[in-house]
């Protein structure tokens, strides 16, 4: 199984916890609204993202994993500021 990555990673790393999610939480919202996640990702976005959530290969569909590969690390490095007007233009 491929992972793309782990909040835990980023908050161990010394992250802000709360940045952390937040940017979790943006990039499950849009793979959500644009028809990416996996009944699996839609449950965590039921459930709620956390500092124990993983983004991995079960969360997304095909359409999802292309996103990913393409795309995943770019957007968990970006600025959180950043994240969410990176994502639009990419609509």
């Amino acid at each position: 199984m491929k992972v793309y990555d782990k909040a835990a990673w980023h908050i161990d790393a010394g992250e802000n916890r709360d940045e952390v999610i937040k940017r979790f939480s943006i990039i499950f919202s849009y793979l959500l609204k644009n028809d990416m996640l996996s009944s699996e990702g839609k449950e965590i976005m039921d459930i709620g993202v956390d500092s124990s959530v993983s983004l991995h290969e079960r969360m997304v569909n095909e359409s999802g994993k292309n996103f990913l590969d393409s795309r995943c690390n770019e957007l968990l490095e970006c600025k959180l500021e950043d994240l969410q007007k990176k994502l639009c233009s990419k609509i």
